[in-house]
């Protein structure tokens, strides 16, 4: 029986590397991987929050942006 190795193309090669670097840098600046981290699963949680806070922070400011560029573009 072969087993086969999918590698991905495009889009999802790009996120691929984007998550290996970002662990990287994770590993330099905590000096450890999440999995090895010891933070408890609230830590974890309200360290997620806190990413999809900023997460809408950053979409909310694009969408003013757009606003802005139709309200330009319009008037």
């Amino acid at each position: 029986m072969t087993i086969g190795v999918f590698m991905p193309e495009g889009t999802e090669a790009r996120i691929c590397t984007e998550i290996a670097a970002r662990q990287q840098m994770g590993i330099n600046k905590y000096g450890t991987t999440v999995a090895e981290n010891p933070l408890s699963l609230r830590e974890w949680l309200v360290h997620a929050k806190e990413e999809a806070l900023d997460q809408a922070i950053y979409l909310q400011r694009a969408i003013e942006e757009i606003d802005a560029q139709e309200a330009r573009r319009h008037g």
